[in-house]
């Protein structure tokens, strides 16, 4: 039966973690994974190590998931979340050992998108696909994004 053997908590000045999880293995070793957002940083996956016998270490971006741009806000129309706007944004995180290894699934921002961009040819001066919002290429694939979001979900493996 598990038990609490430390409590404590995890901040840094100027960031918000935000949707945490976190995944220790028999041993006693873990990571807590998370979106890092803030002043310095767009929405990025993160991590902090965590052990039975320290605590908790010092927080780091994963790597290959530093946010590439800042939370665009299409998700905040009153019609789909209410008033007021609330940006649908850190509706998850997850984490699942697999012997010594944990991984974890946190939010992110992949790709960069802006306006023009994301009306495509429908928007004058824009240009790529013809799937509104995507952010699809000129090779009419499928694009960065989905219609009405840009973030994207970074699975990690990390062995602590």
């Amino acid at each position: 039966m598990g038990k609490v053997v430390l409590q404590g908590y995890l901040g840094a000045a100027g960031y918000d973690f935000t949707y945490p999880a976190i995944g220790v293995t028999a041993s006693g070793r873990g990571v807590i994974g998370f979106t890092a957002t803030g002043d310095t940083v767009n929405p990025s996956a993160a991590f902090a190590p965590i052990d039975a016998i320290v605590g908790v270490g010092p927080w780091n971006v994963i790597n290959g998931g530093t946010g590439a741009a800042q939370d665009d806000g299409f998700t905040s129309y009153k019609s789909q979340v209410g008033n007021p706007p609330r940006t649908r944004w850190g509706d998850y995180g997850a984490a699942a050992v697999d012997d010594n290894s944990v991984w974890l699934a946190s939010e992110y921002i992949a790709n960069p998108c802006t306006y023009t961009n994301w009306g495509g040819p429908f928007f004058l001066g824009g240009s790529g696909d013809n799937l509104l919002g995507t952010c699809g290429g000129a090779s009419h694939g499928p694009g960065a994004r989905a219609a009405l979001g840009n973030w994207s979900t970074r699975i990690s493996q990390l062995t602590p």
